[in-house]
């Protein structure tokens, strides 16, 4: 009933110029979780193969609390950006593999995408583990 509460609100404050029935954000900006994990969409769990509705429930998730509420992927993707934030040594290998063309359901992370930029936001520890394929070209 939360999340039914929540779309509801979402879709009350989605406009005509909207993308969906979500308010177009401006930007979204999630966490990466070590195990690809964005808002509270898992790896395999239910959630993240949604793509109907905008807010779903989540049970039984692998990190407390087990019970939440979140966007589903196309909410998120409603967003105009998309910023991916992830520091730290345990974040190198989700950055890696979301970046690495995964599939969103086995990395959530991949799926999320803005509209007109996703944008991901690395420390060295997060990038560590990136092909130097994906740095931009050095300055001169």
């Amino acid at each position: 009933s939360a999340a039914a509460a929540y779309a509801e609100e979402l879709a009350r404050a989605a406009g005509p110029e909207n993308h969906g029935a979500v308010p177009s954000f401006d930007v979204l900006m999630l966490g990466v979780g070590p195990d690809t994990h964005v808002a509270s969409l898992f790896p395999e769990l239910p959630a993240v193969r949604e793509t109907e509705r905008t807010v779903v429930g989540v049970r039984g998730a692998p990190k407390p609390p087990p019970t939440r509420v979140t966007l589903t992927l196309p909410a998120i993707r409603a967003a105009r950006e998309v910023w991916l934030l992830a520091a730290g040594e345990d974040k190198a290998q989700a950055a890696a593999i979301a970046l690495s063309g995964a599939g969103e359901i086995q990395a959530p992370a991949a799926g999320a995408r803005g509209r007109a930029r996703t944008l991901w936001l690395l420390d060295s520890a997060a990038a560590s583990q990136l092909p130097r394929s994906l740095y931009p070209p050095a300055s001169s």
